[in-house]
């Protein structure tokens, strides 16, 4: 009798023999820089899924199967092994966006899966073929009864199972659930009542009262700090680096105090030649008119024992070989002013200097985060070389890898699909290019520590650790600068801790409310609007015009309802488009109480014509673009102020543009007054004055019947 080829190879599963021994990642896309030998393997108590994580940023992966009941093991490890490998033709569940589960998404199911495993193995269910269709009732109840649990954790605990069921034809018979469909024709979303998040970004604008001051001093961190600093701090790394490179296994581990000593001495042996070779001084201080090592200095640089470095016998070693003692060579000293003071009156040395360093990237990330209009693990992931410019374009780029996006956008080369970029996104990179070791600009792990060093080219800060490093900047710039340079100190704010997610979102809502407030220098919101629009981060793909439209629609109802109400208390419109004004207020959406669920709605919301008041300084354009004097197509979508028409018939003007007005007729007749003007000049000046009295005259004393 022939034995079937499964139970000699193991099941098979998308056209691989499962054994104890076979890579768990076969068919996903690899780091080219992982070792092939170090991958998981079936047989593995735990599968390390971090080698098909594009994302550098992310925080580590790994399936630990100790924590999953033993009766159940098999065949959730054959369930797990089949979503990580079926890639072509893969099971789909309802509005599933990829054509296969991603990493991440498969390790955050396996989190819900698991609590139905355990819930199967108090009943003493040992596999996935004698779960009957009453369990699953039973689990789905079980589940909507959860009081402690929300909605959107009973969602994905349904859509656990539904996933599981989907792939059911994939798996052997043991890991096989009933062939009929889990809670019937239900989605998950609606069993657990979850509405969904819909397309309304939840994640809080950062006040203004806290972003300006916080990017104000990032602005001056990344300026006038890391100038500063930028000399020692390459010191220092570049003996750093030197150091890590000779340190031998014994001095990479943690080490008891008895054992610090001796693997100081020859971390101590190993680095001179090293340092000897790369033409390097050991950092020195003056002590009793004598030149001597710094022990403080490289001792951190070295990773030597600073203590060792103070016997003299150590002293003399360093003295007799050939290495150049350097004065202050990790100590600054002299350090700019802002606003008339100098943000530090006292020396900086190595210890302090690490710390001033760590802050120094983060300002770097918040800049470049925030100006850029990047997602958080894009900027994250950006690596050395990722700024070029284009001086006939005049435009400066940063190329990266773009999230969230199609699989045919992925596959095209980032350096052809950049960013477009502000000059203080470029300023911020390349501090980062002189401040980190490797090709990721900002390197996982504590700074300055070994991982850090080691992690230099292929992991990335996590959004967590970047959080911390946010939070602690805003607590050193306010203690230890701030009051020093009269800068306003940043506040906390209402809405919780500073994330970096919110940065991207607070950008929007300014570039929408103050395109004319400054950045930085001469640059503008307006001014990083048109540069963002302009770049790849800008399309749909990367989602940021999403984040502005957004913004611009809740600006729009904010001042729609501020319309209404000054039309009620008696506020007066005149102008030719005063009726159509004051019938697009009278018919206005309500936003109150809706929920915007879908990009339809959203976009059926931002053309209903009520919506397309405009509010100007001198009038307010009631747009319509038939009749746009400022247009040549009938096609745009708003007004082009820059061509504005006084005279125009989508022209209306409300109290507030007569005040505006009254203060525009008084300026020209400043000017017009002056002696020297040129009579030609003097004569349009009056002609543009008149033109403003007329349209104050005529609001005055309206001829319209239906004037408040």
């Amino acid at each position: 009798m022939t034995e079937p080829l499964d139970s000699i190879l193991g099941p098979v599963i998308a056209d691989i023999a499962v054994t104890p021994q076979t890579v768990v990642l076969q068919n996903r896309v690899l780091l080219r820089d992982r070792d092939q030998a170090a991958l998981s393997r079936f047989g593995d108590p735990t599968w390390s899924l971090d080698a098909a994580i594009a994302d550098r940023h992310s925080a580590s992966r790994a399936i630990r199967w100790s924590i999953y009941p033993p009766s159940l093991l098999n065949c959730t490890k054959l369930y797990t092994f089949a979503l990580l490998n079926i890639v072509d033709n893969a099971p789909r569940l309802p509005f599933a966006r990829g054509e296969f589960p991603s990493i991440i998404t498969i390790f955050g199911d396996l989190t819900y899966l698991r609590f139905f495993l355990h819930w199967l193995d108090g009943r003493d269910v040992d596999s996935f073929s004698n779960v009957t269709g009453n369990d699953l009732d039973n689990y789905c109840s079980h589940v909507q009864g959860l009081s402690d649990r929300s909605a959107g954790w009973k969602r994905c605990a349904l859509l656990a199972i539904q996933r599981l069921h989907a792939y059911r034809e994939h798996l052997p018979n043991e890991a096989q659930l009933p062939p009929f469909r889990p809670f019937g024709s239900a989605t998950a979303a609606q069993l657990a009542n979850h509405q969904g998040p819909g397309v309304v970004n939840r994640t809080p604008r950062i006040s203004a009262a806290v972003m300006e001051p916080m990017l104000s001093a990032a602005l001056i961190t990344v300026t006038t700090i890391a100038a500063d600093i930028s000399t020692n701090a390459r010191r220092m790394l570049d003996i750093r680096c030197v150091a890590e490179s000779v340190a031998s296994d014994e001095r990479r581990q943690a080490m008891r105090t008895s054992e610090r000593w001796k693997a100081s001495k020859d971390q101590l042996d190993r680095l001179i030649p090293a340092m000897l070779d790369h033409r390097l001084p050991v950092p020195a201080v003056r002590l009793n008119d004598e030149l001597v090592p710094d022990p403080t200095g490289f001792g951190i640089a070295g990773r030597i024992e600073s203590e060792l470095l103070r016997k003299r016998a150590v002293r003399s070693v360093l003295e007799n070989s050939g290495l150049v003692l350097q004065r202050d060579w990790l100590i600054a000293r002299q350090f700019a002013e802002v606003h008339g003071h100098p943000w530090r009156t006292r020396p900086l040395d190595a210890a302090e200097l690490c710390g001033v360093i760590r802050h120094v990237i983060t300002a770097c990330f918040l800049v470049i985060a925030y100006l850029s209009g990047v997602r958080t693990g894009e900027a994250l992931n950006l690596r050395r070389g990722c700024i070029t410019q284009d001086d006939a374009l005049q435009l400066i780029f940063m190329s990266g890898e773009q999230l969230k996006t199609s699989p045919n956008r992925r596959q095209r080369s980032p350096a052809t699909i950049p960013w477009v970029v502000t000059s203080q996104v470029a300023d911020a990179v390349r501090v980062l290019e002189s401040l980190t070791p490797g090709e990721l600009l900002f390197p996982g792990g504590r700074f300055g520590s070994e991982r850090w060093f080691a992690t230099a080219s292929n992991r990335a800060r996590t959004p967590g650790q970047i959080n911390d490093d946010l939070r602690e900047f805003i607590t050193w710039f306010n203690s230890d600068v701030a009051h020093k340079i009269a800068h306003p100190q940043v506040p906390a704010d209402l809405d919780g801790p500073i994330t970096a997610p919110r940065l991207r979102r607070t950008l929007a809502w300014h570039i929408v409310h103050r395109p004319g407030g400054v950045v930085a220098g001469a640059t503008q919101y307006g001014h990083v609007r048109t540069q963002i629009m302009q770049g790849y981060a800008g399309l749909a793909d990367a989602g940021f015009a999403n984040e502005f439209d957004f913004e611009k629609l809740l600006l729009q109802a904010e001042q729609l309802h501020d319309d209404a109400e000054r039309l009620s208390t008696g506020t007066h419109v005149s102008g030719p488009a005063a009726d159509e004004y004051r019938h697009r207020i009278e018919t206005r959406p309500t936003f109150a109480g809706i929920t915007i669920t879908s990009r339809a709605q959203l976009r059926q919301l931002e053309h209903n014509p009520a919506l397309s008041i405009h509010h100007g300084s001198l009038l307010t354009c009631v747009y319509r673009p038939e009749t746009a004097a400022c247009r040549d197509r009938g096609d745009e979508t708003g007004p082009d102020w820059a061509r504005c028409k006084i005279t125009c018939r989508n022209a209306a003007h409300t109290d507030r543009n007569i005040e505006a007005i009254r203060i525009a007729v008084h300026n020209l007749d400043e000017q017009a007054a002056e002696p020297l003007l040129p009579e030609p000049l003097r004569l349009r000046l009056h002609q543009r004055r008149q033109h403003l009295q007329d349209v104050v005259d005529s609001h005055l004393v309206p001829t319209n019947p239906k004037a408040n």
